[in-house]
């Protein structure tokens, strides 16, 4: 039998002189970049919220889902309100009993200026607006109202119907035209807000709004007396016309004036 050599397990220790292989510190370094990589994934987050303007994890966590899926990203705004200011309080004796809306589309301006008309403009607006009328309780006296005990009759004389409110609740812009110059889309926009207010205003009156508010009013002064009196009652309404309110006399927009014609004129181009 031939005695075979004892072999001696391999040191743990490299010995003096020697050098550890390449391989074990190779996993070492990819080891310790992947842990970089990863610390520098949740330092760049933060940096796309900054650049992009997320403002909640939420929102990151979404359009980076969007990105991946290729779905489209959702919109995202942000609103940044002041404080809210008391401009003025007017005390109101108004006894409104007619609300009318009105609409009216395809409203064209049309601004002719500079050399040539070469920054010439126009646009459509579509509007609608509201007009309501009824009685202005604050010029009524006692000696207004009288009492016939042989009749049990009471007899109240009320102003005459009139506006009391003008207002446009909304407006939109439209196909607007192409211009070499950068222009005013808002004054196009305030020519026809005054247009269409004026517009909503004398049409209401044509239509009957204070005949309508006059009857309405009748109606309801007549069954407020007689619920408390229980008497009869006889409602008339003066004749001389009430002024239109502030809200009806629209101003005209800033620089521009009116001519005899309708035309629209702003000096100095």
């Amino acid at each position: 039998m031939m005695d075979t050599p004892e072999t001696s397990p391999a040191p743990l220790l490299p010995a003096h002189g020697e050098t550890v292989p390449a391989q074990n510190r190779r996993g070492c370094l990819w080891l310790l970049a992947g842990a970089l990589g990863c610390l520098g994934v949740l330092l760049l987050i933060p940096l796309i919220a900054i650049v992009f303007g997320f403002t909640s994890v939420g929102l990151i966590a979404q359009n980076v889902q969007g990105m991946f899926s290729g779905a489209p990203l959702p919109a995202a705004a942000s609103v940044v309100s002041s404080q809210t200011l008391l401009v003025s309080m007017q005390p109101l004796g108004q006894l409104v009993t007619v609300s009318v809306q009105l609409a009216q589309a395809d409203i064209q301006v049309t601004v002719q200026q500079g050399t040539g008309n070469l920054c010439g403009f126009s646009a459509n607006h579509v509007a609608q607006g509201t007009i309501e009328a009824g009685i202005d309780f604050a010029t009524i006296h006692p000696e207004n109202i009288t009492y016939q005990a042989e009749s049990n009759t009471y007899t109240v004389t009320l102003p005459a119907p009139q506006l009391t409110s003008c207002r446009l609740d909304y407006i939109r812009q439209y196909d607007r035209s192409t211009t070499l110059c950068a222009v005013d889309w808002d004054e196009a926009r305030l020519l026809a807000n005054y247009t269409a207010l004026l517009s909503f205003r004398d049409d209401a009156l044509e239509g009957g709004v204070l005949t309508r508010a006059q009857q309405q009013t009748q109606v309801v002064v007549e069954g407020f007396v007689r619920s408390l009196t229980a008497a009869n009652v006889e409602v008339v309404f003066e004749t001389a016309p009430a002024p239109l309110p502030v809200s009806c006399q629209p101003q005209a927009p800033q620089g521009w004036t009116q001519d005899a014609n309708g035309g629209w004129l702003r000096p100095g181009g």
